[in-house]
């Protein structure tokens, strides 16, 4: 096994055209519209990003420290990939399965973790029963796994934080007794941990494919899946995370800050990402190494899961005050969104069509910037298509916040307030209606509206019952950041300018 390097290789991103002229340097996207401006030194390091760059490569220290801040910087923006290095690498690994009163389900699981595509002395299964006290000890001793049987009932931290303990490995690979790896589950997580910056990696959370309604909204509405695309956490104000069900991780820093926190019941794998970021050290999703996971079905265990994780939301943010929920200032698209819900609550045509002369203005004054600026001809439709997706997706996520947190209360408005209504009807079927096509569940539109709102009711149930406990409401402060039109990286690459148009 070779030893852990700072490596894996920076590539440009599919579609990204870079330009230089007349001195100016930048790359440009066309889904999300966007230019990003660079000066020289930076555009020579994405020009030998097209065939892939590792910037360790770079020499001393300084023009290496600048090279990987840049990188990272335009990974984050999306305008570079990442992949690990292809030296190969298998370190040692315990799988660690807590387990309490599922005979029926840690058959299958422990099946297949004993097929995984990754040798066998590398790699140990620990099952950790939590005092069951059905017949699981007796199903687990039919595997050829190690088995620790705690004596009283702790709960999963615990007995996660026992598994590591007596773990030999210097990866931890968490899973839950009702999921089942893909057999490349390791092979295609590990690799990530070649390079000695991840703290942490977690990967794709699947379902085991049930065939109720409320099997096919939680296969693409449930909250351990992190959705399709790669995601960087880094920093103590990100609320960034990873479920504990399919989660790896290096003991040595497990061990350094404490493990999982026994005293959590639900969102002790929340307070662990976040604990990981608030001491500096960086946290990966990577949309593969999938496992299977079979996601509760019953209506009163799938939605009282959604209280339970309210509750816990109150007790993070508590633990951690320097995380709030953040927004983007975009001023043109808060602006349109008022526009448009003060026109449905007073019925006003003139002020529908005034928010669409709103929108084609906005569009043909930032094309003519846009073009001056870099020096294109982009046409008009390309605008009107990248700034209606930008205001939609933030339409998406104000109203989502609104149907997370303020549901009930949005209902009870409107039956005292009947002309508040249609808005918050609006407000109630976007986010809905922009999940539904994104994600294309196997459910008519009507049910999933219906499991929509009684996930988001049951959850923000929870987080207000939750802050009642805490005596503390802070989690419903959010902040608006201003973006940042020039982001400077450190060591010689200064002048980062984003334009975002989508």
């Amino acid at each position: 096994m070779s030893a852990p390097v700072p490596g894996g290789l920076y590539r440009l991103k599919k579609g990204t055209r870079l330009i230089t002229e007349e001195g100016r340097c930048f790359a440009l996207q066309m889904d999300p519209l966007r230019a990003i401006g660079v000066n020289p030194s930076a555009m020579r390091i994405l020009e030998q990003c097209r065939g892939g760059f590792s910037p360790w490569e770079e020499g001393d220290d300084t023009r290496v420290g600048a090279a990987v801040s840049l990188c990272d910087t335009l990974y984050v923006a999306g305008i570079l990939d990442w992949v690990p290095s292809r030296v190969l690498f298998e370190p040692f690994v315990s799988v660690i399965v807590p387990v309490y009163n599922r005979a029926h389900e840690i058959g299958p699981c422990l099946e297949s973790l004993l097929c995984l595509n990754y040798p066998v002395s590398r790699r140990e299964i620990i099952v950790v029963d939590d005092a069951s006290t059905d017949q699981t000890v007796s199903v687990v001793r039919g595997y050829d796994v190690r088995l620790l049987i705690q004596s009283r009932n702790l709960g999963q931290s615990a007995a996660r934080n026992a598994g590591v303990r007596a773990a030999k490995g210097e990866i931890i690979a968490f899973m839950d007794s009702d999921c089942t790896a893909d057999p490349r589950w390791l092979d295609e997580l590990l690799p990530y941990f070649h390079d000695p910056r991840p703290a942490l990696v977690g990967g794709y959370v699947d379902d085991v494919g049930g065939v109720s309604r409320l099997d096919r909204f939680e296969a693409v509405q449930s909250p351990l899946n992190m959705g399709a695309g790669e995601i960087l956490g880094k920093g103590d104000k990100s609320v960034f995370y990873v479920p504990t069900c399919n989660m790896l991780v290096r003991k040595a820093l497990y061990l350094q800050t404490g493990g999982l926190d026994e005293q959590l019941r639900v969102g002790e794998d929340v307070d662990f990402c976040w604990k990981l970021m608030s001491e500096g050290h960086r946290l990966l999703y990577i949309p593969k190494g999938r496992v299977n996971h079979r996601h509760r079905n019953r209506f009163p265990g799938t939605f009282s899961r959604r209280f339970d994780y309210g509750t816990s939301e109150a007790v993070l943010y508590d633990m951690y005050p320097q995380k709030t929920k953040r927004f983007p200032v975009y001023r043109e698209g808060i602006l349109l969104l008022l526009l448009l819900l003060t026109a449905l609550t007073i019925k006003s045509v003139a002020l529908l069509l005034g928010g669409l002369v709103f929108l084609m203005v906005e569009t043909l004054y930032k094309q003519m910037r846009f073009n001056r600026s870099f020096g294109l001809a982009l046409p008009l439709r390309r605008f009107f298509s990248a700034i209606g997706k930008r205001h939609l997706m933030l339409s998406y996520h104000l109203t989502y916040h609104v149907t997370r947190y303020y549901l009930i209360p949005a209902i009870v408005l409107a039956f005292f307030v009947p002309q508040t209504a249609l808005p918050l009807l609006v407000v109630s079927i976007l986010p809905a209606v922009v999940l539904y096509f994104e994600k294309k569940p196997d459910l008519g539109f009507p049910f999933f509206f219906l499991f929509f709102c009684l996930a988001q009711g049951f959850y923000q149930s929870g987080v207000f019952w939750g802050c009642l406990k805490q005596g503390s409401f802070r989690l419903y402060r959010v902040s608006f950041d201003r973006p940042n039109k020039t982001r400077s990286a450190k060591g010689g690459f200064p002048h980062v300018a984003r334009r975002p148009y989508g």
